[in-house]
């Protein structure tokens, strides 16, 4: 492909559509001509930029969701109190879904993909860096809450599942999720399963 017929906002209309019809549909559901007619490029000027479908999901993950585990991991540094840790990591995710709609419900979507599919490999190595931080800030409470030992994986599961699940409810039209009083009532009932 000739350089003159790249365009510097094609990349980023690329992306864009790409992520509105994943979010929508579903990765597998979507073709490289529904891309491109959306975004109003030729298959070989996405070729150019991605390579392939799979390059084209391997950046919008990556150039979404690391910046957000970022975050994520400066939330969940333990400093000895929990609840001020966890109202952090809720934090994190709330501001994330808010201001990233279209890349939550594709990062919900994915979550769930089939394990032996191309999918699933692409996004396996971010879900389980976001796990994995979860699990350490788990792990590294059970030096003040000892009750917790042993039990990181099924904290981080069921506190992600709980903000997964408030964060689904909002995108359905739910206006009062995602505000102050809905994280505090999401710490507030996970912390009693932790310390009762």
């Amino acid at each position: 492909m000739e350089k003159e017929n790249i365009q510097p906002n094609n990349r980023t209309f690329i992306l864009s559509s790409a992520l509105s019809l994943f979010s929508q549909r579903g990765y597998d559901a979507v073709s490289v001509r529904e891309i491109t007619e959306l975004a109003k490029i030729s298959k070989p000027t996405l070729y150019y930029y991605f390579g392939n479908k799979e390059g084209l999901l391997r950046t919008l993950i990556s150039e979404n969701f690391e910046p957000f585990l970022a975050q994520l991991e400066m939330a969940t540094n333990y400093s000895g109190d929990l609840p001020f840790s966890l109202d952090k990591v809720v934090e994190v995710y709330f501001n994330f879904a808010q201001n990233n709609p279209v890349f939550y419900r594709l990062l919900l979507i994915l979550e769930n993909s089939p394990i032996q599919g191309e999918v699933y490999e692409i996004v396996a190595p971010f879900l389980n860096h976001q796990y994995q931080l979860l699990e350490n800030l788990f792990e590294n409470a059970v030096t003040n809450h000892g009750n917790m030992a042993g039990r990181k994986l099924l904290y981080s599961m069921g506190f992600l599942s709980l903000i997964h699940s408030v964060i689904s409810r909002f995108y359905q039209g739910n206006d009062e999720f995602l505000t102050p009083a809905i994280k505090q009532d999401i710490i507030r009932q996970f912390s009693y399963g932790i310390y009762s």
